[in-house]
C-alpha cells in the first residue's frame, strides 16, 4: 500500500539528501483521485457500511452488509521513527545561486548544511508527463534524535537572529496488527484492511480538533472508492480514503467557511482549497501514505454534511481550476479567517523566500497611508481601525476583526515557565511584518535573554492569541518586572493569502470569484488544472 518511491536527482551545486516521488494521480472523468487520511484511531474503531462492502486483510476478503456491526481492534508492536531536521531556507529546486551561498555561509562557520529536497512531482494519466512539480530546496543545519534537542539549536539560532523550524521526517511508521470483527465474531488478523464500501462509508467517534479548544469526537459519513486502514506515523491506525478530489472539495469548503456565504466567497474558496491541496501533495506528508488530511495541519473535512450537496452545486463552474504563478508553478493559494485589515508577506510567517503574490495587500477599497511595522502606526490601527472589508459583522468571521485578552498573573507566570529566563523585566526587539504581526520579539529575563520568532510560535507562548497582530499594556510590580498585561489584537490567523471574512464580504458587495482572487493573489493566473 506504499505510495512513494525513492529516487536521487543528480546535482553539481549541492548535496542532496533525499527525494520523494509520488505515483501519478488516477484521473476519473472531470476528476482526480486523491488519498486523505479522515480519521486515526489508537486502539479501535466502529464502523458500518449502509449500502454494503467488501474487505479484504492479509488475502482473506469477504463481505459486510448493511445490517452489520463492525469493529476494528489494533494492537501497536512497534512505534513509528522520527529523525528531526533543522532548516533556515526553503526555496526553489531552480535557485542554484541562493542554495550555494547558503550553504557557503554555514560552511564558514562550521556547520556542514545539506540540501533537502522536500516533495514531489505530479503526473497525469499517461503516468510519464508531469503536470505539476511540487518539489522545494530547504536547507538543513543540524539532524537530531529528538524534537527537544532540534529546538534547543532553534532557540540557539534565534537567539542570533536566524529563523529556523524543524522538520519532522518519517524514518518508519509504526507497526501492528488490525482484527475485523463483524457482530462480535473475529474474521481476520493483519497488518493492514481494504474496506470497499458499495457507496457509503459510516465511521463513529471520529476525533476532531486535536490539541485545540474544540477538541471532540461525532459520527462522520464519507463517499469513497476505497479506505485502507494501517498503522501510521502517529502510532494510531490510520483511515485513508480514497476520493475524488472534487467530492473531497465541498466538504472543505463547508468547513472552512460558512456554507452560507455568497457564491463568489464559495468559489473562490474552492479554488484556494483544490490549489493546497494539489500544492501539498507529496509535501506534508510525503513519507506517510497520503496525500492530505482532514485536520486543521492540512484543511477541515467533515465528510457529508447536509450542507455538501448544495455547496458542491455552486462550486461546480470552478471545477478543476487553480491558481499559478506566472511562470506556471502552481500557487499554494493559501488563506486565513480575518486579516484583520492587510495580509501578511508570506517570508514574515514562514521561513521561505519572499512570493510578491503572497506579498500582503490592504483588505480596503481606499488603503490608509500606514505603516504597520512601525509601532505607533500599528497602535493607532488596531485600536482606532479604518473601515475594511473584513470589519463586516454581517458575515461570517467579521467579530474577528478586533481582539483584546487580559492575561492575569498566573497566565503570565506560565508564559515565563515555557521561556525559562526567570522575571521578565523587558520585551525588546519587536519586529513586524507588513500586516503588523510580530514576527520577532526578545524577551529579557533576571537569568538572560530569549528571543522567539515566527507569528506562530508568538501566539502559541501567549497561550494562542488569534493573530500576532497585538500591542500590550504591561503591569509591572515594584521591582519594574512585568506581572500581568492587557493586549489588543487584530485578525484571526496568520493573514497570508485570501482573507476569509474579507472575501464573503466583497461577494456581498457583488464580486465573482475570480475578481476576489485577482484582489488577494495579486499577479496570479487562473487555471483549468484537469
Amino acid at each position: 500500500m506504499a505510495l512513494f518511491k525513492l529516487s536521487l536527482r543528480r546535482c553539481t551545486v549541492f548535496a542532496i539528501l533525499f527525494v520523494f516521488v509520488i505515483s501519478s494521480l488516477a484521473a476519473v472523468a472531470g476528476d482526480r483521485e486523491i488519498k486523505i487520511k479522515i480519521a486515526e484511531y489508537p486502539t479501535s474503531f466502529d464502523f458500518n457500511c449502509p449500502q454494503g462492502a467488501a474487505w479484504e486483510i492479509n488475502g482473506t476478503m469477504g463481505k459486510i452488509t448493511a445490517a452489520d456491526r463492525c469493529q476494528v481492534t489494533g494492537v501497536l508492536t512497534a512505534k513509528a521513527v522520527r529523525r528531526y531536521h533543522v532548516m533556515v531556507l526553503s526555496t526553489s529546486l531552480e535557485d542554484e545561486d541562493v542554495l550555494t551561498a547558503e550553504l557557503e555561509k554555514w560552511q564558514i562557520q562550521g556547520i556542514a548544511a545539506k540540501v533537502m529536497i522536500i516533495g514531489s512531482e505530479i503526473y497525469a494519466d499517461d503516468s510519464k508527463t508531469v503536470i505539476i512539480d511540487n518539489r522545494r530546496a530547504d536547507v538543513a543545519v543540524g539532524v537530531f534524535p529528538d524534537r527537544p534537542s532540534a529546538q534547543a539549536m532553534v532557540d540557539k539560532l534565534a537567539a542570533q537572529g536566524q529563523s529556523s523550524w524543524i522538520y519532522e521526517e518519517i524514518v518508519s511508521l509504526a507497526r501492528g496488527s488490525l482484527t475485523l470483527k463483524i457482530n462480535g465474531q473475529v474474521m481476520a488478523t493483519g497488518p493492514d484492511m481494504l474496506l470497499q464500501p458499495q457507496q457509503s462509508l459510516h465511521l463513529k467517534k471520529v476525533e476532531y480538533g486535536k490539541g485545540y479548544s474544540w477538541h471532540g469526537y461525532a459520527d462522520r459519513d464519507y463517499t469513497g472508492r476505497t479506505l485502507f486502514v494501517r498503522w501510521g506515523a502517529q502510532d494510531a491506525m490510520d483511515c485513508v480514503l480514497v476520493a475524488g478530489l472534487e467530492y473531497v472539495l465541498p466538504g472543505v469548503v463547508v468547513s472552512e467557511i460558512s456554507a452560507k456565504a455568497e457564491i463568489g466567497a464559495l468559489q473562490a474558496q474552492a479554488v484556494a482549497a483544490r490549489g493546497e491541496i494539489m500544492a501539498n501533495i507529496g509535501v506534508r506528508h510525503a513519507q506517510e501514505g497520503f496525500d492530505t488530511c482532514s485536520e486543521q495541519h492540512c484543511q477541515v473535512f467533515y465528510g457529508d454534511t447536509a450542507y455538501t450537496i448544495d455547496v458542491g452545486r455552486k462550486i461546480v463552474p470552478t471545477s478543476g481550476q487553480v491558481l499559478t504563478e506566472a511562470n506556471g508553478k502552481l500557487l499554494s493559494a493559501v488563506y486565513s479567517a480575518n486579516c484583520g485589515g492587510h495580509s501578511e508577506a508570506n517570508h514574515f510567517v514562514w521561513t521561505t523566500k519572499p512570493n510578491p503574490i503572497l506579498g500582503g495587500v490592504w483588505d480596503h477599497q481606499n488603503p490608509p497611508a500606514l505603516d504597520l511595522s512601525e509601532e505607533k502606526q500599528v497602535t493607532d490601527f488596531i485600536k482606532n481601525p479604518p473601515k475594511c472589508n473584513c470589519n463586516n459583522p454581517n458575515v461570517e468571521g467579521g467579530n474577528r476583526f478586533r481582539w483584546s485578552k487580559s492575561m492575569t498573573t498566573t497566565e503570565w507566570k506560565a508564559v515565563e515557565n515555557q521561556l525559562a529566563i526567570g522575571r521578565i523585566k523587558n520585551i525588546t526587539d519587536i519586529a513586524r511584518g507588513f500586516s503588523g504581526r510580530i514576527y520577532r520579539m526578545t524577551f529579557v529575563g533576571e537569568r538572560g535573554n530569549k528571543t522567539v520568532m515566527k507569528e506562530l510560535n508568538i501566539r502559541r507562548l501567549f497561550g494562542g492569541f488569534a493573530s500576532a497582530c497585538f500591542v500590550a499594556d504591561y503591569k509591572r510590580d515594584a521591582a519594574s518586572y512585568i506581572t500581568s498585561a492587557d493586549f489588543f489584537g487584530a485578525g484571526f490567523g496568520h493573514g497570508v493569502g485570501m482573507c476569509q471574512t474579507g472575501a464573503q464580504s466583497l461577494a456581498r458587495q457583488g464580486w465573482i470569484f475570480s475578481r476576489i482572487l485577482a484582489h488577494y493573489f495579486p499577479g496570479s493566473i487562473l487555471k483549468k488544472m484537469y
